[in-house]
């Protein structure tokens, strides 16, 4: 019998920093400008051909990357006692993903408190190393952390929908740049070249969709299966500069998908 491996996964994590991820998409462009400017590079690939790390993962551990350096300055800068709670939570959130409890004497807070936080004696220096452990772990940890987010925000199709409409303007303002990169996949005019789909893709879409056509709801396997097989389709068009990567894909009835598309068509300028 086959035995199923699971990975450590932390849900409160996971949903937290899936939440700042969606504040920070919707809290202006700025940011979203200097991602892709930071990552046009690293981006371009993944426009043109699916992957199992997608354009999502690479927007989730840019976020990831801002707020560890926030928490740096954090663990650096403050008192101990007033963020307790907060090397708390960091030690159970890499815990859950598999990490063992910290091994050697925790800090001792109180005398920490009694020194005035010196930086010198014996309880700070223990503190230091504690915090030096919690970095090193979360840096450890990280793609866990970002997989998980990537999970729960695959199954926000508003965010995707919105997420991959701004991905199609960067793609728009920067088709020079792109068709360049990649002349055979992406054209002048920044349009894609549908790709392939692998297997392990469908079979991901088709799951994550729970085998229902996504427009009309109707199911697509099962009890009720009606018979109509399921197409995949892009949530932002590729005639409207959409990419081909697998957090830009659902699956609909041939019905809808063929509906859809004489839809786009009339967008098309």
């Amino acid at each position: 019998m086959r035995t199923v491996k699971h990975e450590p996964f932390s849900y409160n994590d996971a949903i937290s920093l899936a939440n700042l991820v969606i504040q920070c998409f919707y809290d202006g462009n700025d940011e979203f400008d200097m991602f892709w400017d930071d990552s046009i590079d690293e981006i371009a690939k993944k426009l043109t051909k699916p992957e199992k790390e997608s354009l999502l993962h690479i927007y989730i551990d840019w976020i990831r990357s801002m707020l560890e350096d926030e928490i740096d300055n954090i663990l650096n800068n403050v008192d101990p006692i007033d963020f307790q709670s907060i090397f708390d939570v960091m030690e159970s959130t890499i815990n859950q993903l598999g990490c063992k409890s910290y091994k050697k004497d925790y800090p001792n807070y109180a005398e920490i408190e009694k020194c005035g936080h010196c930086g010198n004696c014996r309880s700070c220096l223990k503190f230091q190393r504690y915090i030096v452990w919690l970095k090193t772990k979360s840096d450890e940890y990280s793609q866990q952390r970002i997989h998980a987010a990537f999970h729960v925000l695959m199954l926000n199709k508003a965010f995707l929908k919105d997420f991959h409409e701004v991905i199609a303007k960067a793609i728009q303002s920067d088709k020079v740049k792109l068709n360049s990169l990649y002349p055979n996949e992406i054209n002048s005019h920044g349009i894609i070249k549908r790709s392939h789909w692998p297997v392990w893709l469908k079979k991901g879409i088709f799951f994550r969709d729970r085998g229902v056509c996504t427009l009309c709801r109707n199911p697509l396997s099962g009890d009720l299966f009606l018979g109509i097989d399921p197409d995949m389709d892009h949530i932002v068009p590729l005639a409207l500069h959409g990419s081909n990567d697998s957090s830009n894909l659902q699956i609909l009835c041939n019905k809808c998908n063929n509906k859809k598309d004489t839809i786009v068509v009339q967008q098309v300028p």
